[in-house]
């Protein structure tokens, strides 16, 4: 019987968008599966949204203490995620990931008032 093990959480809440920010890596190992879905609540901050991956991150199991920072690079998207002063709801979705890990970053282009709360779901897919 086929299986689908699926992990879903919010990774921050009413972040602020007037500077920049890098979310908490998330680890994807064996995760077929991924996506983020960002809430923005603004009518003036703007900026981009990046996805990083790495294949070196390294947190140990159970205490999650971070063995290896890791390397960074930044992942080609089909298109750039943008904040346009406005309220919206961006999602990213991620398919057939082979890192270990990944993290979403924001670059502020408008200092403003808004806020984002951020969410990451993962899906394995197994038989």
């Amino acid at each position: 019987m086929a299986r689908k093990d699926v992990n879903f959480y919010k990774v921050v809440s009413n972040q602020s968008m007037a500077s920049n920010y890098v979310t908490p890596a998330t680890v994807i190992n064996w995760a077929d599966n991924c996506a983020y879905q960002i809430n923005i609540t603004t009518t003036d901050s703007t900026g981009s949204f990046t996805v990083e991956v790495s294949l070196d991150y390294k947190q140990r199991e159970p205490s999650n203490n971070i063995e290896n920072p890791g390397n960074w690079s930044t992942l080609t998207l089909s298109g750039t995620p943008v904040a346009a002063a406005a309220n919206d709801t961006i999602e990213i979705s991620l398919n057939q990931l082979p890192f270990a890990a990944m993290r979403l970053r924001y670059t502020s282009s408008t200092a403003g008032t808004g806020t984002m709360s951020i969410y990451v779901a993962t899906k394995q897919l197994g038989g």
